[in-house]
């Protein structure tokens, strides 16, 4: 049986691949965001293969709808809940929403008829992250479920079709993040950068989806070894060493 670790780079192959770039202003304030996303990622991937359900099972996650989901709801938070949520994430300050024509992504809460959370919580979630907030009744479970459903669906294409099952009856707020990508990766014929990690004894292809987003594959010797020592600093180095230089 071969272990195969998949990692999907979600942020600008530029932006990782060229750290030493001095920035200005705002563009600093995105890297930082980045820079804490990225680590996130990788403290979020070790818990989750650590538990024990994980062991000897595949995982597939995707840590930027998880990071933008606690982001958000980071808004309505206080206190202790709330530096727990932004220690949590690493960063303090707003996230980076992007776009992309092959990419769809948001998040969106669907609140209670009864229950009436603050307007600038709405507010600050439309403005800073794109939220989309919606009023459905949490005593029609089915009804509300299917209309969560269907958001998705079509912000997805049809490819997330039931993204909630059974919904409590006393449920007064479900926050959602979905992504979507429309790539060819199930069918594709090229050559692709490969570079061997003598350090993690891990060979690593990239296979590229378009000019902003990439997928490494990586081989390992042995995969916990890979597990627990892999950062973003290791990912960085990859992509560097697989950048093919312009001449002229």
């Amino acid at each position: 049986c071969v272990s195969v670790m998949f990692l999907f780079l979600f942020c600008l192959y530029i932006s990782i691949a060229v750290q030493d770039t001095v920035l200005d202003g705002s563009t600093n304030s995105v890297s930082l965001v980045n820079e804490a996303n990225k680590e996130f990622s990788f403290r979020l991937y070790r818990k989750l293969a650590a538990h024990a359900d994980s062991q000897g099972e595949n995982i597939f996650f995707s840590p930027a709808s998880v990071s933008a989901a606690l982001a958000a709801l980071s808004v309505g938070a206080q206190g202790e809940t709330h530096r727990q949520l932004f220690s949590g994430l690493g960063f303090n300050s707003s996230l980076l929403t992007q776009t992309d024509e092959d990419a769809s992504e948001g998040t969106a809460v669907f609140v209670d008829d009864e229950f009436k959370p603050k307007p600038e919580f709405l507010q600050t979630l439309k403005q800073s992250y794109f939220t989309d907030g919606f009023n459905v009744d949490f005593n029609k479970t089915t009804e509300s479920a299917d209309t969560i459903n269907k958001y998705v669906e079509e912000k997805t294409n049809g490819k997330i079709d039931k993204l909630v099952g059974n919904l409590d009856p006393k449920t007064v707020m479900c926050l959602i993040s979905y992504i979507y990508y429309k790539v060819d990766m199930m069918n594709m014929k090229d050559h692709f950068h490969i570079y061997h990690d003598h350090d993690l004894n891990t060979t690593v292809l990239q296979l590229p989806f378009n000019s902003s987003y990439s997928m490494l594959l990586m081989l390992p010797g042995v995969m916990a070894t890979l597990e627990n020592a892999i950062s973003p600093n290791h990912v960085t180095k990859w992509l560097k060493a697989m950048v093919i230089p312009r001449l002229g």
